[in-house]
């Protein structure tokens, strides 16, 4: 494990590299460097890479400069493994990954990182499983000695028979989602070696749904360089606002569909603000005085809040600049009960509690905030009652959407 104090072989070989392409600076160097290091405490300084450039450090003066393909590899960004062509088995692939020693026939030149975990027998245990989904994917070695690196090959006939289904059916039940895993048998040095190879998780974080050998119900793991420990603070930080970001993205790419399928020429963007209508067939304007007794929601459907009050519409108006969607179904844009609301929260923000859920939601006023909340009225009667005197049963509930999920975790985060 790396500390503050020590550097990798393997990190001190791409520092060197990094060194002689002159393109970066030490600053820019132990960036590279930290953004695998997993915590703020293991940091490597600009002074550290200026010891080494120098060769003030006596234990790493022997260790030489990465090669051209070591270093490419460790500046690309890595494609997971459902993205279009990527081939986690291909020959360029495992080249970078799995390499033997040029002075050893039976052991492989390679060293601990976050992608890569050797073991002696095929053991696979969930807290690694979980540990690659939460970052980049990585890659199981069965018949390869962990920290030797040397290989001893296992039964290559009992590796081709491993019961996918009943590993599937131990990651749901340790794990609680689906993993994308392949497996594959390669001959190195004369012995059969399992490679066995974990895509990046979907949805993240995977956190553990129940407690087994080394872990405990709701923990997170992440892979980090030659270890798996749970996460930090900064890495959980950036795994939710990746998701809240992708959430985000989802949202937008719903809309863009519906204009492309409606037409460009058909469709308008509606300023909440101004309450100006902008089309490429012409403009109008909302009264700005009818613009606080309307609340707008997913695929231009207006909602009414009280009575039933009239657009007055400022300017020359054409069909065509107006998009028209068909109504959905309240539940459908608000799937969410508090309870589904609750759960949806704590599996993105484990630290979540329902006292915690409740006093944003009354105190940031979600209920009243139709961007991510609404009440599901039982029927005509109640609804229309509420309109006109704002009286609410108590056994009217509210539904939420994942906007609403999105708000709530990332109040919480930033409030931690």
């Amino acid at each position: 494990m790396a500390t503050r104090n020590s550097l990798s072989s393997y990190e001190v070989s791409i520092i060197k590299a990094l060194i002689s392409t002159k393109d970066y600076s030490n600053q820019e160097i132990a960036g590279l460097v930290n953004r695998s290091r997993g915590a703020a405490a293991t940091d490597v300084s600009s002074g550290r890479i200026s010891n080494i450039k120098n060769n003030e450090i006596k234990k790493y003066v022997g260790i030489a400069a990465a090669s051209k393909s070591d270093l490419s590899y460790f500046l690309a960004p890595k494609t997971p493994i459902s993205a279009v062509g990527f081939d986690p088995f291909s020959d360029a692939e495992l080249a970078t990954i799995i390499r033997v020693k040029p002075t050893s026939t039976n052991q492989l030149d390679i060293t601990e990182t976050d992608r890569i975990e050797c073991k002696k027998s095929v053991n696979i245990p969930m807290k690694t499983l979980a540990a690659f989904a939460n970052n980049k994917g990585g890659y199981f070695v069965f018949g390869v000695e962990n920290k030797t690196w040397e290989v001893h090959g296992i039964d290559a006939t009992k590796f081709a028979e491993l019961d996918f289904n009943k590993l599937n059916q131990n990651i749901l039940s340790s794990l609680g989602v689906g993993l994308e895993i392949q497996k594959q048998v390669l001959d190195i040095a004369g012995r059969k070696v399992g490679i066995l190879y974990v895509a990046p998780a979907h949805t993240k974080p995977v956190i553990m749904s129940q407690s087994g050998d080394g872990f405990s119900q709701g923990q997170i793991y992440f892979r980090y360089p030659g270890e798996d420990r749970l996460i930090t603070q900064a890495d959980l930080q950036r795994l939710i606002e990746d998701r809240i970001r992708q959430l985000s993205e989802t949202v937008l790419s719903k809309h863009i569909t519906n204009i492309l399928k409606f037409g460009i020429e058909n469709s308008a963007v509606l300023d909440l603000n101004t309450g100006l209508v902008d089309g490429k067939a012409g403009n109008f304007v909302i009264d700005p005085k009818l613009l606080p007794t309307l609340s707008f929601i997913k695929e231009g459907e207006f909602v009414d809040k009280s009575g039933s009050p009239t657009l007055k519409l400022i300017g020359e108006v054409t069909p065509s600049t107006v998009l028209v969607t068909t109504p959905q179904k309240l539940t459908e844009l608000y799937p969410y009960s508090y309870r589904d609301l609750s759960k949806r929260v704590k599996d993105l923000l484990p630290s979540a509690t329902d006292n915690i859920i409740t006093r944003i939601i009354h105190e940031r006023k979600l209920k009243q905030n139709e961007k991510l909340s609404v009440y599901n009225f039982r029927n005509k009667r109640q609804e229309d009652q509420y309109k006109k005197s704002n009286f609410l049963t108590v056994q009217t509930p509210s539904i939420y959407n994942d906007d609403a999920v999105a708000y709530i975790v990332n109040a919480i985060s930033n409030s931690e």
